[in-house]
């Protein structure tokens, strides 16, 4: 008889559920159904199975939307701790979303799994492609303290428990899944064999472990464990002396070795190795339009809707922004936002995307409509949706006759650039007179003909160049008058064009549409932090005198190149840029390299003999404007890039495909920086094209933001698990190097090449969603499917900016970001034609390096989050129109209330330290 204890076995069973990937959401849902169904009912018959339903309530949800009779069901055993959910709204991948779509994800999860019954409070993160640096600090703000991962984990960690800390020094307790989320699903299929497999699953596990207890993940994808799985357990106990088995779940195991488990290792920061499981790297790069529109929705929402709604608007639109938030949200899941899908999953995601924005974009314009009442039908709202105050160029179109330049409404005059005069004759013909009323009735809808507002007629009896009379229908963009009674136009004009038939029977009247003259332009505009200011035309007279920017903030275009005082860009007879400021040089900035692919939706691989193309035939540069606030090249560049693969993926094809990549370079008055916007017609496959910045110097490191910090990365990254260590990595807000940072507008896809220049992934085109044979991977990665759109043929676009700057990044860069980010918003007035022209500014927000996350209403709080995101302490002033500050959690729960210090708000944020509070009026 054995005397020693029984070895105890924490078995948690549990299964992977992603909700979409190589099939559709609906069909993967239709087989949660039934899985859940099974759980369910084998849980009602037997006490002691325990289930983790993987970490996410999404899994709840889309069950109970076909199942919501099962709701009381799932409740029940929510309540009684034997089913664990949460506390994710939805798996997602860390870095391809915005951190407020993390803290979103967390704090709907954590909701929804309170209203079942119970949170599991354990940062479940079984399956993401590497875990963002403040990932500890993100948990314990919602009072989390354990995290389990699985990818990503550096090889200097070889227990299964370690300390890890986020970059302001808040740490959890991280538990490793060795051999991932499903370590011990082949351990108890088969009752006979138990033991002895038991027996091999722990000398494996036991060099991780050392003494302690071992964790034993029973569960795969999309799977249950074997039916009566629990009655076999405790045969198994007891039948046999030496293990312990106890069926639990991944909260029951946490809090049952929480004291007796004390880690003795510790990390800080970001997990992305592939020393001990694949990170998958290439998503980051895969399908780039998908990232674009994620950006695009996000933005939307956090710093335009949100913020503006909150401070500017009249109702708080909690279920349009509910819904915008859940398409966010659901498509942050790893195999959504990563798009290494079926085709009709990239389609579901990006219709989601679209839902989101077009939701932000509507409330947006609905509350800059309302703003709007404060400026004439002649004048301009503009806001700014910026903590701070500063100024923006705003483009503006107006009635060439009626405005020259453009004032504040307390007169100060402003500085305009003039892009043109835009007229057009949208239509010209001979109608019988007699007929012209009722042709223009059957035409126009209430007063818009051909897309434009009618605003009157002239007739001109006396013949003109045809020898018949003319008749011209006035139209333009905007009403002027502002009412008009148009049954009452269309009857003048039936009267008089009577009478002229009637003086001249069967008279032919030539019919001219023609929209009215518009002067575009283009104004330096300054408003306050967050607040709006009114804009008026302004007529030029003798008495005023010349509007020229300052002599430091002029653009002066020329022949390929611009400058504005603060840079100078130079295109390079290669279409190149040589960019020169902030005592720096930076050559050959935009060479575009075309290279092949042989990889997959998850990891690039170039093939064995590459055929690498960076030179373009042929150059084309014009100036398309020239100063003094804005000038513009548009840059054409025409390449021969091979069309795809041969047969044997071991070359590309000799036959190409010419391609011209545009490019407009854009230098604005103040900028520190170029802004870039490419495009270019794709028509090869199987290749990855790159933007690269060469550096003044060698860097051995490159900076990246995102996710509530930056991020600091060398030349190399950790492999071992058969993964080529590529080291690609995603930015979010900018990727920098000594000499250079580039700002970017959505999550792109970096390479710090040899440390001497910076490579922007713009396409990695592949058609397969995995690949076996893949020449960089030892492993597949997910099925062999193809996936035609991921070639990604047609018209694709970038945007970003180049700033020359030198050592690591700092409060400037982040300022600058704030400013490429978040241009002005701007509505034609629709108010009265005098009325009280005031400046409209809420709230302020003071700080080097202390940037802005959200700012909405929960009620009639306002609730602001603010991160420093630099290396040493800093203060963060906020002033406004509140009596009252309190600090809040993540999830908006109250925290103690602040002081006030003659009306502002003082915060001492740390290093990298994340900070909510909530602002109430008195």
């Amino acid at each position: 008889m054995r005397s020693e204890p029984r070895e105890i076995i924490h078995l948690v069973p549990h299964t992977h559920w992603d909700r979409e990937w190589y099939l559709p959401f609906e069909t993967f849902r239709l087989r949660l159904v039934g899985l859940i169904d099974g759980l369910l009912d084998e849980m009602e018959a037997d006490q002691r199975v325990r289930f983790t339903l993987d970490g996410q309530t999404a899994t709840v949800d889309d069950y109970l939307e076909f199942r919501p009779d099962a709701a009381a069901r799932l409740k029940r055993l929510v309540a009684d701790g034997r089913l664990a959910v949460g506390p994710w709204a939805i798996l997602m991948d860390e870095y391809l979303v915005s951190a407020e779509t993390l803290v979103r994800n967390l704090e709907r999860g954590m909701r929804r799994s309170g209203e079942l019954g119970h949170v599991m409070r354990v940062g479940y993160l079984p399956d993401m492609f590497g875990h963002v640096a403040q990932m500890p600090q993100i948990l314990a703000q919602v009072g989390i303290h354990d995290a389990v991962v699985w990818r990503g984990v550096p090889h200097a960690i070889d227990r299964h428990a370690f300390s890890w800390s986020a970059p302001d020094g808040t740490a959890v307790r991280c538990e490793y899944l060795y051999r991932g989320y499903g370590n011990a699903r082949d351990v108890f299929d088969q009752i006979d064999r138990i033991g002895r497999k038991l027996d091999v699953y722990v000398a494996e596990m036991r060099p991780w472990f050392g003494q302690d207890e071992v964790l034993a993940m029973y569960g795969e994808d999309h799977s249950l464990p074997l039916p009566g799985y629990a009655a076999m357990i405790e045969a198994f106990n007891a039948g046999q002396d030496r293990y312990e088995v106890r069926i639990e779940t991944l909260e029951d195991y946490l809090a049952a070795t929480r004291q007796a488990i004390l880690p003795t290792l510790a990390w800080t920061g970001e997990l992305r190795s592939s020393a001990r499981a694949n990170v998958l790297m290439g998503v980051s790069s895969h399908r780039v339009e998908v990232k674009q529109a994620a950006a695009r929705a996000e933005r939307w929402l956090e710093r335009r809707a949100e913020p503006l709604i909150a401070l500017h608007g009249t109702r708080w639109p909690e279920r349009e922004l509910t819904l915008a938030w859940s398409r966010v949200i659901e498509n942050s899941a790893h195999d959504s936002i990563c798009a290494c899908s079926a085709e009709e999953t990239v389609q579901q995601v990006l219709s989601r995307f679209a839902t989101a924005e077009q939701v932000a974009r509507g409330l947006v314009d609905a509350t800059m409509r309302s703003i709007a009442k404060a400026a004439p039908p002649t004048g301009w709202v503009v806001w700014n949706p910026s903590p701070f105050a500063r100024n923006d160029l705003v483009e503006l179109v107006a009635p060439a006759e009626s405005v020259t330049g453009l004032a504040l409404a307390d007169g100060t005059r402003l500085v305009a650039q003039e892009l043109g005069v835009d007229t057009a004759v949208l239509d010209e013909r001979t109608v019988p007179a007699a007929d012209v009323a009722r042709y223009l009735k059957n035409r126009m809808h209430a007063r818009e003909l051909y897309s434009y507002i009618v605003n009157g007629f002239q007739i001109d009896p006396a013949p003109g160049p045809s020898g018949r009379g003319v008749l011209t229908i006035a139209v333009a963009r905007v009403p002027d008058p502002p009412n008009l009674d148009i049954d009452a136009l269309l009857d003048e004009l039936k009267v008089a064009a009577e009478a002229a038939d009637l003086a001249t029977p069967g008279l032919v009247w030539l019919l001219r549409v023609v929209a009215r003259p518009q002067r575009r332009l283009v104004a330096n505009v300054p408003v306050a932090a967050l607040g709006w200011a009114v804009l008026l035309p302004a007529r030029a007279s003798e008495a005023d005198e010349v509007l020229e920017p300052s002599a430091t903030g002029v653009v002066r275009g020329r022949a390929g190149g611009l400058s504005n005082g603060l840079l100078s860009v130079e295109v390079d007879p290669d279409g190149s840029l040589t960019i020169e400021g902030a005592n720096l040089r930076l050559e050959g900035v935009g060479r575009i390299v075309d290279g092949g692919d042989v990889g997959d939706a998850y990891n690039y691989a170039p093939p064995a003999r590459d055929r690498i193309v960076d030179a373009p035939v042929a150059v084309r540069v014009e100036a398309v404007e020239q100063g003094p606030l804005r000038g513009v090249l548009g840059l054409e560049r025409t390449y021969t890039w091979p069309l795809g693969l041969t047969d044997d993926l071991g070359t590309r094809t000799a036959e190409n495909a010419t391609t011209r990549v545009t490019m407009e370079v854009e230098l604005r008055a103040d900028e520190p920086f170029v802004r870039l916007r490419l495009a270019f017609d794709n028509a090869s496959r199987d290749h990855r094209v790159r933007f690269h910045v060469p550096l003044p110097g060698r860097a051995d490191r490159s900076y990246a933001e995102g996710q509530f910090a930056i991020v600091e990365r060398g030349l190399t990254m950790e492999g071992g698990h058969g993964e080529h260590p590529l080291p690609t990595f995603p930015a979010h807000g900018f990727v920098a190097a000594d000499g250079a940072v580039v700002l970017l507008d959505h999550l792109t896809e970096f390479e710090l090449v040899d440390g001497e220049e910076l490579a922007l992934t713009l396409l990695r085109a592949t058609g397969l969603i995995s690949r076996d044979n893949h020449p960089w991977r030892a492993e597949p990665a997910g099925p062999v499917i193809k996936a035609p759109t991921g070639q990604g043929i047609g018209a694709r676009a970038a945007s970003f900016a180049v700033m020359p700057h030198s050592g690591a990044p700092d409060p400037a860069v982040l300022r600058a970001l704030e400013r490429y980010r978040s241009a002005f918003l701007v509505a034609p007035g629709v108010g009265i034609d005098d009325p009280m022209l005031v400046d409209k500014r809420e709230l302020s927000i003071e700080g080097d390096g202390i940037v802005m996350s959200a700012l909405r209403r929960l009620g009639e709080t306002l609730e602001l989050r603010l991160v420093n995101e630099t290396a040493v302490a800093r203060e963060a002033i906020v002033r406004g129109s509140f009596e009252q500050a309190r600090s809040a959690d993540l999830l908006g729960n109250p925290g103690v209330d602040l002081a006030l210090i003659n009306g502002a708000l003082r915060l001492q944020l740390g290093p990298w330290q994340i900070t909510t509070v909530q602002l109430r009026r008195g």
